[in-house]
């Protein structure tokens, strides 16, 4: 059966067998729990997914199809509302692979006029909006990959970070946000051991929210090799530089520059980390499968390489909600992670998008699932012009910080963090509101951990602007955000207070020795009835792997629960102690699906180490089965 579907600019038709087959391929593959839902995943069963599904829907596979692509047809950013079909939800995630046939590639879209928006969109834009609409695209550049054209289509959240809105001309903010306390060529330095390379000033896809939109950033040539060198010789002669971060705009557009950058670092001696910032695995996982996925195989390389010599390669990505995450995001992390690439997520906080909490939760739950550690969320966002639909108080930020922390695993949690002009803080241990500016309502003063001597010993010219010294030595910077509560204003109290302290072997050799008495956590605030398994938190437990007796148990109470994502094994002395029944735990938990992690406590790994040999790290190698969906 053929069916025809309108894409925005043509009407194409497509054979329900172009559908069938990839969409049967992908629920085989993917059709799992953790990426589809519980109740999609159980009407797909596990194995014949396909086939399971349409005897399950109401209408037959022609008729589920027809329902599908016209239902489809009709969406966008501004009305994406949920598809049924047959009797039966399918997820956003299931209905992406349908896209990819509807509406093919991987090219990139820019956005100059009010009716190209309307085409890739698949939008009407209101007579009365038409003038000021593309008053926007005049001042703040759009850029559109296919993927996240397609993504769009069926999730409100994704279109409202990368879609045009007329509440982009509110001129209140600044123009900038992030200017570094040293500067020189491609290089930008805030902090004393890590400075950033700006390698390319335009991405595939613009973020509104960027502190970059201005078209005036966009618009700055792209460095040259050469510029990349003179950083180089900067670095060289710099030994507290320990880390490097590689940025934009997109590095990975420049592969002359990026590639220069990686190997001139790889040979600085005093260089211990190269940092790689690409929102690409979210909005454009098409670049690293591009090209025979040269991406995907240089970082690989150079990183094995790199390894050899006591270094490494990170990726740092952005991820805001989860509806970004698609299977190609979650294959990239997981491959990455397998070859030994650190991937870590940071998160902007939007207004209306990821702040009420449930979001991150799921996202942070996912991304960590596939390999991806959990840094920053940032609060607020950057406060730039066209940006203030996006804002929140700060206080939002720690309203959703608490639901995170009481929804997800302690390994999950993010960091709170701000960006001030200074340099980042975070929230309540090197960082806090202070009071808010007596001549500007919509400024408030943040403490930051700095000094005038931290910067001005790679800096020797620097000058405190918008900023003051506390009694303790420490910088205040001038930021503009909203506190949404008084109760965040801390006040001018100082760090220092005259404490000293006397340490010597003894005390340190007696401190280990009660470390070492007993290593279980043995409190549980929910009783499971079970002695040899405590209920830390909602989504963590703890195995006594010594009681032998109570593995089924254990293992049937967790397979039970699918909010428990973590189990930590340990033991009164140690792990490898019990090492028989510490492998039984690991065969037993790893079949259970939900669990996206087991923790091994071993505090011999400090002080005994001999304990752990070859044999049992080959042991625990084998249990490490990273996949995207699980």
């Amino acid at each position: 059966m053929e069916l025809k579907f309108f894409t925005g600019e043509t009407e194409v038709q497509v054979h329900v067998d172009d559908l069938r087959r990839p969409w049967a391929d992908f629920l085989e593959t993917y059709g799992e729990a953790s990426y589809l839902g519980e109740e999609f995943a159980a009407l797909l069963g596990e194995s014949k997914r396909y086939e399971h599904l349409m005897e399950q829907v109401s209408c037959g596979e022609q008729e589920f199809w027809k329902s599908v692509t016209s239902q489809l047809e009709t969406m966008n950013h501004l009305n994406a509302s949920p598809v049924y079909a047959g009797g039966v939800e399918v997820p956003k995630r299931a209905l992406l692979p349908i896209l990819e046939v509807l509406l093919p590639g991987s090219r990139l879209v820019s956005i100059e006029q009010v009716e190209q928006y309307e085409a890739a969109a698949h939008v009407k834009v209101p007579a009365a909006d038409r003038e000021d609409l593309q008053r926007v695209l005049d001042t703040y550049p759009v850029r559109l990959s296919m993927h996240v054209i397609r993504q769009s289509r069926i999730s409100r959240d994704v279109g409202y970070q990368f879609m045009p809105f007329i509440e982009e001309l509110d001129p209140t903010g600044l123009k900038n946000t992030w200017v570094g306390q040293f500067h020189r060529g491609v290089l930008e330095q805030m902090y004393q051991n890590r400075p950033i390379f700006v390698l390319h000033m335009s991405c595939p896809v613009y973020c509104r929210f960027c502190f970059r939109k201005h078209k005036d950033c966009r618009n700055q040539d792209a460095p040259t090799v050469e510029d990349v060198k003179q950083a180089l010789k900067h670095i060289e002669q710099s030994p507290r530089i320990k880390e490097i971060v590689l940025t934009g705009g997109e590095p990975l557009l420049n592969r002359a520059t990026l590639t220069c950058a990686v190997e001139g670092l790889s040979e600085i001696d005093h260089v211990q980390t190269i940092r790689i910032a690409s929102r690409c695995i979210s909005y454009y996982p098409h670049l690293f499968f591009s090209d025979d996925s040269f991406w995907m195989k240089y970082l690989t390389q150079k990183n094995r390489e790199l390894q050899r010599r006591n270094k490494r390669i990170e990726i740092a990505t952005h991820f805001i909600h989860p509806d970004e995450i698609s299977i190609h995001s979650l294959e990239i992390i997981s491959r990455l992670v397998k070859a030994g690439i650190g991937v870590y997520t940071q998160t902007p906080f939007l207004k209306g998008c990821n702040d009420s909490g449930a979001e991150l939760t799921q996202l942070y739950r996912e991304l960590r699932a596939a390999g991806s550690e959990i840094h920053y969320v940032y609060i607020p966002c950057s406060p730039i012009q066209g940006n203030k639909v996006y804002w929140t108080p700060l206080s939002e930020g720690h309203r959703a910080a608490a639901y995170l922390r009481a929804n997800l695993s302690d390994r999950a949690m993010p960091i709170l963090c701000t960006a001030t002009p200074v340099g980042k803080i975070d929230w309540n241990t090197s960082g806090w509101a202070i009071e808010p500016d007596a001549e500007d309502p919509s400024y408030l003063w943040m403490r930051t951990p700095y000094t005038d001597a931290y910067f001005k010993e790679f800096v020797p010219s620097f000058v405190l602007k918008d900023a003051r010294e506390l009694k303790d030595g420490t910088i205040s910077t001038r930021f503009m955000a909203e506190a949404g509560d008084p109760g965040l204003f801390l006040g001018h109290f100082s760090m220092e207070e005259g404490r000293s302290w006397e340490v010597n072997m003894t005390d340190l050799l007696e401190v280990q020795k009660m470390i070492m008495a007993d290593q279980r956590v043995l409190q549980s605030p929910a009783d499971t009835s079970i002695p040899a398994l405590q209920r830390i938190h909602k989504t963590r437990v703890e195995i006594d792997v010594c009681d032998a007796g109570s593995v089924h148990e254990v293992v049937s109470y967790i397979a039970a629960r699918r909010e428990i994502t973590d189990a930590v094994l340990a033991a009164k002395e140690d792990v490898t102690s019990c090492w028989k029944q510490t492998m039984e735990y690991l065969q037993k938990l790893s079949d259970i699906k939900h669990l996206s992690c087991i923790r091994l406590r071993s505090l011999n790994l400090n002080y005994h180490c001999s304990s752990w040999d070859a044999q049992k790290i080959d042991d625990i190698r084998r249990y490490n089965r990273l996949r995207a969906v699980n």
